[in-house]
């Protein structure tokens, strides 16, 4: 039962870091349309990934999982969910009305589970 509360804790942290990471992906998303009205959403996907790596990061490091990761595992990891996510975005873009900022918003909010158990086994492990 203890073990079950503590993933539960580390789930609620991960959950956390990841909620801040969202908002910092999809307002730097946000403000690269309003600077740049015909920004490619992968482009502005691209911009607001590397931003958000770096918060995510960090606060997996030393909140969630509370130990050094590795890295590089944790950027192959990140760079695995981006594709998912740029998937998913060119998915909305080609086959259906949804563009810009509102197809971001969908493809990011696609990956975080996946993310969780990958983060948890591999990249803290």
């Amino acid at each position: 039962m203890k073990r079950l509360v503590g993933e539960a804790g580390m789930l609620a942290r991960f959950g956390g870091v990841g909620v801040i990471a969202t908002l910092v992906h999809l307002s730097v998303a946000a403000v690269a349309f309003i600077v740049w009205p015909t920004i490619s959403p992968f482009l502005a996907n691209l911009m607001a990934f590397i931003v958000a790596f770096q918060i995510s990061f960090w606060g997996h490091r030393r909140f969630t999982f509370r130990k050094d990761g590795r890295a590089y595992r944790f950027f192959l990891l990140a760079l695995g969910g981006f594709a998912l996510n740029n998937g998913v975005l060119a998915a909305l873009l080609i086959a259906s009305s949804v563009d810009g900022i509102f197809a971001i918003v969908i493809a990011t909010f696609t990956v975080p589970l996946l993310m969780y158990v990958a983060a948890r086994f591999w990249a803290f492990a």
